[in-house]
Formats: structure tokens, sequence, C-alpha cells
């Protein structure tokens, strides 16, 4: 009866689950325990894997977080912030165009002067010569000049010090080239365009480095997630290695059935220490992007890949390819920087123009003081023979054109980015319901292969069944893949229709000038 028990025991080992299997040789007699051993070690050597994280500091990381460490500490990011002190004050500087000039100029020196002088001493007989005398002299003036937006310049003179002549003025209205508002606001309507275009420069860097950013979160989950499929799937391969391993000392199994559990043991292993290589790398590239160099581990929230899947999936599901291009063409950096680089050539445009024109000044000076003069005239200039003229105004003329070119080009891909940049992530939401499909299949068939294992039906062996549970292994990877790839083409998305700030703004704090949409447009900067 003890035998055969301990047949019927075997048997039934043979087929079963590894923790139903451990359970049952558990509950066996001590003596059916002793000829079922299965702490005996394996054949093959198992290297160790590193768990303990040492003395690094676990920082429980969302979204959100990463975005709000990288806008505060990326330095590409600061630096150009830093530069935009530079900008403003350039900006200031341009604005001040129209405003007046104030040259005083206060001069003091000292005047040696040598001379001769032809005396006789009459006691002595002798003639003395020579002689020097020192001045000093002291020279205050104070000059103003004012250009007003029509090209009217003055210009006055004080020098209180002098007699005579104390106040001279010049006043100079150009009257062909050189008036009007539009010609001489050009460098301060140029300057504004420059500013505009920094901004956006700040903008498109914020975006660029906070789709970085996503992109790197994402690369975290998926390492961690990794991490857990591998760690999962060598315990049961070790477990389903255990148990053969009893089978064989049982003498149910031949030795030589070890081969194929062990090298699949070593596989997982194998797998396991890349996952958790990809995992540090993951880690060490969120360090460098927010700018430290503290020991740090950051640890995505493990319902992280679920919840920003499941809010992607829901705003895509929303999307229009007409209404995302509207949005890219009021919202793409180089579309705008584009546009105000066709305002900025058409203010050199219109400079270019003005420089072929005459030359003609209504010109009114004089002085002031104990004899006053004044005159009025015009005065009429030109150079002949200098093709430079000319030359500035095709080339700026052609410029133009070009710009246009360009912006008809640019409106062309932005069309085409976004729309394919839409197809694609509404593909891959596509393929990650294929992925959960495949991998709920390959689950089913691992279960039926380990039913069928252990009932001795179907004649189902056990490489058979190793195989089926790398298959698991791999639609799991897979279908991780998959949403990752969803996510990672949907910040792209985000990035290409130029929507990272405003779909990131109610969690992030963007600052001023991020958080304005990228500063003043066009219209505004040229008065319109």
């Amino acid at each position: 009866m003890a035998e055969s028990m301990r047949i019927l025991t075997v048997l039934v080992c043979e087929g079963l689950s590894a923790g139903f299997a451990l359970g049952l040789v558990a509950l066996c007699p001590p003596a059916l325990a002793e000829s079922l051993p299965l702490a005996a070690p394996p054949t093959a050597a198992e290297p160790a894997v590193p768990e303990d994280l040492g003395d690094s500091k676990v920082v429980n990381l969302t979204l959100p977080d990463l975005l709000n460490l990288t806008l505060a500490g990326n330095r590409d990011l600061r630096n150009q912030t830093l530069g935009r002190i530079v900008q403003r004050q350039q900006l200031a500087a341009a604005e001040q165009t129209f405003s007046p000039r104030f040259t005083p100029t206060l001069r003091v020196d000292a005047t040696r002067s040598q001379f001769t002088s032809i005396g006789i001493d009459e006691n002595l007989g002798s003639v003395l010569l020579g002689g020097d005398r020192t001045d000093l002299n002291q020279q205050l003036s104070l000059d103003t000049t004012l250009t007003t937006p029509l090209g009217t310049r003055f210009e006055l003179g004080l020098t209180p010090f002098e007699s005579g002549q104390s106040l001279q003025f010049r006043v100079s209205q150009p009257l062909l080239r050189g008036f009007g508002r539009a010609v001489n606001e050009a460098p301060v309507s140029q300057a504004r365009l420059g500013e505009t275009r920094n901004q956006l420069a700040l903008r498109s860097t914020a975006i660029d480095t906070l789709t970085t950013a996503i992109l790197s979160y994402n690369d975290l989950i998926n390492a961690e997630a990794q991490v857990d499929i591998q760690t999962q799937a060598l315990g049961r391969r070790r477990q389903q290695l255990e148990i053969l391993q009893a089978l064989v000392q049982a003498g149910r199994r031949a030795p030589v059935d070890l081969y194929d559990p062990e090298r699949s043991l070593a596989d997982a292993q194998r797998n396991l220490v890349d996952a958790r290589n990809q995992l540090d790398q993951a880690n060490s590239a969120l360090l460098n992007l927010i700018g430290t160099d503290q020991d740090l581990r950051f640890v995505a929230s493990v319902n992280a890949i679920a919840q920003l899947f499941e809010a992607a999936a829901a705003r895509v599901a929303t999307y229009d390819a007409d209404t995302l291009v509207a949005a890219a063409l009021t919202q793409r950096t180089d579309y705008r920087q584009a546009q105000l680089q066709r305002q900025q050539q058409e203010l050199d445009l219109l400079v270019a123009r003005d420089n072929l024109r005459w030359q003609l000044n209504a010109v009114a000076d004089g002085t002031l003081g104990d004899s006053d003069r004044s005159a009025v005239g015009l005065v009429a200039t030109r150079t002949f023979g200098d093709p430079q003229p000319e030359t500035s105004r095709v080339a700026s003329d052609i410029a133009l054109q070009q710009q246009d070119n360009t912006l008809a080009q640019l409106q062309d891909q932005i069309r085409n980015d976004v729309t394919a940049g839409l197809n694609e992530a509404k593909a891959s939401l596509l393929q990650v319901d294929a992925a959960e499909r495949a991998t709920l299949n390959a689950r089913r068939q691992l279960e039926a292969a380990q039913e069928q294992f252990r009932l001795g039906r179907g004649g189902v062996t056990l490489f058979q069944l190793i195989n089926q549970e790398e298959s698991l292994v791999n639609a799991q990877t897979n279908e991780l893949a998959a949403r990752i790839t969803f996510l990672n083409n949907v910040a792209r998305l985000d990035q290409t229709v130029g929507t990272t700030l405003e779909r990131w703004a109610g969690e992030v704090e963007l600052g001023v000038e991020l958080g304005g949409g990228g500063g003043v447009g066009g219209d505004e900067v040229m008065g319109r």
C-alpha cells in the first residue's frame, strides 16, 4: 500500500504545477519526502543577480514630478533661459531709438607757452633772452540729439563757458529717403520680431526637453515592467527545474531531461540581468536629464503605465486630423518662426527700396549768443555708379519670394507630419489591442499545456511546456513594448502639433514666458 501510494504521488507530482507539487510533497510522509528531495542543487551554477540598491535614495517619481524637475534643473534649458536676460536688454536698447541722447563733455587742460624777449642789463652789460607762461583752460559742452519716427533729427549744443556763441542748433527733415514712420521704425520692428523669435526658440527648446523627459519616463516604466516580467519568468522556470530534479531523484526521469530546463533557467537569469541593466541605464538617463549627480533611484508608480495609457487613449480617440493641422499651424514654433522671418524680410525690402531714392533733406541750423545766425535750405545728395543699393533691393525681393516658398513647403510638411503622426498613434493603439489578445492566448495555451502535462494527455512534453513558457514571456514583452510605443507616439504627436506645453500646463510650473504661448505675435510686433 505504501509503495503504491509512493508511485501514485510521484506520477501526480510529475505533471502538477510548481506550487501545487511543492505543497503535495510537503504533505507526504517523511520517508516519501526523503525519496523526493527538492532542495538538490542545480547542475549548472546560478549567477547571483544584484538586488541591493546600496546607499541609493529611492524616489517615487510621477511624470509631472519629472517634468517639473526637468524644467528646474535641465542645464541646456537653464542656459537658454539665462540668455533671455541679455535678449530682453537688447530689445530695451532698441526700444530707446527715439529717446533723447545727452552727451556732456568737460575738458580742462593747462597750456604752457614759451617766448623770447630781448633786454640789456646796463650794469652787467649782458643780453637777457627767453621766458614762459602757463594758462589754464576749461571747456564744458552739452550736446543733445533726438530722432523722431518721421526721421526728423534735432541737434542742440550748449557751451556755457565760451563767450559769444553759446548755443548751436540744427534740424534736419528727410523729404525722400528716410521719410516716414515705416522706414524709421524698421530697426525697432525688427528688434521686436527678433525678441518674439527668441521667445519661440525658448519655447521650442522647452517642448523638445519635455518630450525627451516623457520618452525617458516611458523608458523607466518599460525597464521596471521588464524586470517584473523576467523575475516572474525566472521564478516559474526555477520551480519547474526543482520539480524535474525531484523526479530525477525519484527515478521517474532521466538526468538528460534536466538539460533543457537548466538552459531555460540560465536564459531567464541572463534576461533578468539585462532587464536590470536597462533599468539602471533608464535611471541614469533621468539623472542626466534633470542635471544632478545625486545617488537617486527613481521608481515609477505601479499604476503609471495604466493611467498614462488610459489618458492617452482617451485623447487620441477625440483627435481629428484637420483640427490638429489647424492647431499645428498656430502652435508650431518653426512655422511661427518662418512667419516672423517673412515679416523681417518685408522690412528689409522696405529699407532696400528706400535706399534707392534721392537723399533730399530740409535743413535749418544756427547759433544763439552775442551774434545770432540762422540758415534754412535744402540738401540733395545721390551717389551714382554704386550698384550696391540695387543689389540689396533685388536680394531682398528674391529672399521674400523664397520665404513664401518655404512657408508653403512647411505647411505641406506640417500637414503630412501631423497626419502621419496621428495615423501612427492610432495604429499603435490597435497593435496594443492585438498584443493584449496575444498575451491572453499565450497564457491560456500555457495553462492548457500544464494541465495536459499534469494529466499525461495530448502528448505534451517538457520541452513543449518550456516553449509555451517562453511564448508567454515573449507575448508579455511584446504587449509592454506596444504600450510604450503608443505612449511615445502620442508624446511625439503632441510635439509635432506643438501642444506639449498646453498638454501639461495644468500639472507643470511652466513660468511666465513658456506659459504665455511663446510671446506676442508678428502682427502685434508690427503694430497691426
